[in-house]
């Protein structure tokens, strides 16, 4: 840096020192005028009220002419205003707060924080007058401890201090708690609108130009109040529904989606622990080659690729939104249809069924990186009724469905060779329009004695789109 700039730089902070030091008693004064204004208009003694008024406007003047001899960010050629030249009111003039806004905040902590006791004075006087609590901290050093203990609704932190400034005490806040977990106004008593810029990056919630305006202050302060309780309204709100959606889960047993969570909520009937029969498509699939390989990998390496295979399948199916009903050994039981039942639960579970098979590919990928061997999964799917209620008794209540379906699944399932998706024939009944599969055909199920009508799965259509990349021929 120059010799010059230096100069430069050291002329423009002794300038913003002295505009500070020159505002302040200017805003101390116009502020206890109005302060003595207000308690004289109470006691219904208002003779010296136009004496107090004209104070207050020789200092507004005296302030617009320091404004204009001392300004730090105006054009350097421009002349300085006169008093004549000087505005009548304050730039950030507003009428009153309202009585009632400011008794809507009544009870509202409020911390003030100032390094000259008058301005702390006036300002924690202006607040408790409006119905708020107030705690003030003569600096930087103080107001951080006192914000880190806790407690407050709102803070009004001024930007020039010793030892630490306001941006500091800002930035070091910032660190820790939000703009909407503590709102924060900075006070500054420079014209220069620097300070507001930098401090409206740092984090802060808003800024005011000292000397105050209180009706501005109070409005401000009301705004920033009611946004941090509309926050924390939101967060408890956010802290209940994950503690409503955590008993549901933990209720039924299982893995539900986000979306059947707020349809149960949204409708109090579609859990019923009582017991009621529910049409729901059962979908199976297992890990084919987990005896072949027990022998020859350790059981960490078992336990490793059983959990890449199910917990990757798992995330298929509540994308899908369907529940994972258990994981029985090296398989996943999924149910679509439960808790509650939708048009398109067929149509579902087909195309989770073809995801999961294309998911394979992104698993076996991460068995390789671990030098595991590929995996494959067969798929069952059947539909049916199932008994669904509370099974259990006691904190072992749990919500379970009972039926058909997930046999005839499993079943289904045992007939399926890795990268293969089998349907019954009345699931195929109903996605036949959107389903690609190749022709149906008579088998007989384990422990069936009678022949069942199923078809291989290829793609659906619709609105999925999704397509296997290759399957075995068929024998």
């Amino acid at each position: 840096m120059s010799d010059r700039e230096q100069a430069l730089r050291k002329a423009e902070e002794t300038m913003r020192r002295l505009q500070h030091e020159v505002r302040t008693p200017l805003g101390q004064i116009m502020g206890y005028s109005e302060l003595l204004e207000e308690e004289l208009t109470d006691r219904g003694q208002q003779d010296l009220a136009p004496d107090l008024q004209r104070i207050r406007e020789a200092a507004q003047r005296l302030l617009a002419l320091v404004d204009g001899r001392l300004r730090t960010d105006a054009d350097p050629g421009a002349p300085p205003l006169s008093p004549e030249e000087a505005p009548a009111e304050r730039p950030d003039a507003a009428p009153e707060a309202s009585a009632s806004a400011a008794a809507e905040s009544t009870g509202a902590r409020l911390l003030v924080v100032d390094d000259d006791p008058s301005n702390r004075d006036i300002l924690v006087r202006r607040l408790e007058k409006s119905g708020f609590a107030v705690d003030s901290a003569r600096d930087g050093i103080e107001g951080l401890r006192r914000i880190e203990a806790g407690g407050y609704d709102l803070v009004i932190l001024d930007v020039m201090m010793p030892g630490m400034s306001g941006l500091e005490v800002l930035e070091r806040v910032r660190r820790t708690r939000s703009m909407a977990e503590l709102p924060i106004i900075l006070a500054t008593a420079l014209d220069s609108s620097s300070d507001a810029v930098e401090g409206l990056a740092l984090g802060a919630n808003d800024y005011v130009t000292k000397p105050l305006d209180f009706p501005v202050v109070i409005a401000r302060i009301e705004t920033h109040l009611a946004a941090h309780q509309s926050a924390r309204e939101v967060a408890a709100l956010a802290d209940q529904l994950e503690f409503r959606n955590a008993f549901i889960r933990q209720a039924l047993g299982r893995q539900v989606s986000d979306e059947h969570l707020v349809e149960m909520a949204e409708r109090p009937d579609a859990l019923e622990l009582g017991g009621e029969t529910k049409r729901v498509i059962a979908l199976v699939a297992d890990l084919k080659d987990t005896r072949e390989l027990a022998g020859r990998l350790s059981p960490a390496q078992q336990l490793a690729r059983l959990n890449n295979t199910l917990s990757a399948l798992s995330q298929v199916v509540t994308h899908y939104e369907g529940s994972v009903d258990s994981m029985p050994g090296d398989s996943l039981v999924a149910l679509f249809g439960l808790p509650t039942e939708r048009d398109d639960d067929a149509e579902r579970a087909v195309a989770c069924a073809v995801a999961m098979q294309l998911e394979m590919d992104e698993v076996n990928e991460r068995n390789a990186r671990a030098q595991l061997p590929a995996a494959a999964i067969g798929i069952g799917v059947a539909s049916g009724e199932v008994l669904a209620g509370g099974i259990g008794a006691g904190d072992k209540l749990r919500y379970r469905a009972i039926g058909e379906p997930m046999l005839r699944a499993t079943r289904i399932e045992t007939l399926a060779r890795g990268g293969e998706i089998w349907i019954c024939d009345a699931t195929r009944a109903v996605v036949a329009d959107v389903a690609q599969l190749d022709p149906r055909r008579e088998v007989t199920l384990p422990g069936e004695t009678g022949p069942e009508g199923i078809a291989r799965v290829l793609g659906v259509g619709g609105s999925h789109l999704i397509s296997l990349r290759s399957v075995p021929p068929l024998d």
